[in-house]
């Protein structure tokens, strides 16, 4: 991805970061236990677009 956002924009270190951002996010559990932790409940997630988007929900009153 870096090479063509080279390529095509000439800005390679703002598809570095894109990469490395998505790389290093949270899986969906791990984002959820996240919420949890921080003391949200009833929380889940839902995936949408066949998994390319993720909906987050919780709790917290």
């Amino acid at each position: 991805m870096p090479y063509i956002g080279d390529k095509i924009t000439g800005k390679k270190d703002a598809y570095t970061y894109l990469v490395e951002s998505i790389r290093k996010f949270p899986t969906q559990p791990e984002l959820s236990q996240m919420f949890t932790d921080a003391g949200f409940s009833r929380v889940k997630y839902r995936n949408l677009s066949n998994g390319i988007v993720c909906l987050h929900s919780g709790w917290k009153l």
